[in-house]
């Protein structure tokens, strides 16, 4: 397989990625998603011990989440809001909107700043440590957005797939149509249907046809555009 083809936009944040993480040093991850390749979307990495990724991981559910709301068509940056490592580790995050001269996202420039190091002088620096809930202000009905880091697309999806059904609060086998297409709005909301081939997977973990799921998918009103504050 021949190397990647990197867009000349996102090759000029490289040296960007590696300058914030030498500044802020081993605490400091920093990241360039390419949103080419969902499944292999991150392309340059530094201190990516943070979170466990490295070159090659795929996008988070928050980011498929940014792509697939209308909500952010204007947004340059979303900053300083709470995520958490898989090892539980507490993140200070910023991801900022990279797009191209039609103003379309092209990719993503990720902070995540570790915590853990900071607990015993937090009052010092309050100021610093301190993270908001941005996210939470400028998504519809408030809902909380928490991000899902993994190595591994598949894996993603079966994460959001179980956040889905405990939202719908019944199993496979006892949910009626109203139930899934509930599930799948949930999914669609969450941008999982940009990847593809998830289609024909949540097929068949709701043990129906990919037919079916785009029936389910025409039923479903697109999300409106709401002003953000």
């Amino acid at each position: 397989m021949g190397k990647r083809k990197i867009n000349p936009i996102l090759a000029n944040f490289i040296p960007v990625v590696k300058a914030i993480a030498k500044t802020f040093g081993p605490d400091c991850e920093v990241l360039l998603h390419d949103i080419s390749n969902l499944e292999s979307s991150i392309i340059a990495i530094e201190n990516g011990h943070v979170t466990g990724r490295k070159i090659g991981s795929p996008i988070t559910d928050l980011g498929l989440y940014f792509l697939k709301s209308d909500l952010f068509k204007d947004t340059d940056f979303i900053a300083n809001y709470q995520t958490e490592s898989k090892d539980g580790k507490k993140l200070k995050s910023t991801s900022i909107f990279i797009r191209d001269k039609q103003k379309k996202i092209i990719g993503f420039l990720c902070i995540n700043y570790s915590l853990e190091h900071l607990s015993e002088i937090r009052k010092m620096i309050d100021d610093f440590s301190v993270v908001t809930k941005e996210v939470d202000k400028e998504v519809s009905n408030n809902e909380r957005k928490d991000e899902i880091f993994t190595d591994n697309i598949d894996d993603l999806l079966e994460r959001v797939f179980i956040k889905a059904k405990e939202k719908i609060g019944k199993p496979i086998e006892k949910m009626q149509k109203n139930d899934k297409l509930e599930l799948v709005k949930y999914l669609q909301k969450k941008g999982v249907f940009l990847v593809k081939g998830n289609i024909d997977k949540i097929a068949n973990k709701l043990n129906v046809s990919r037919y079916t799921i785009y029936n389910y998918l025409s039923e479903i009103k697109p999300e409106k555009n709401t002003t953000l504050i």
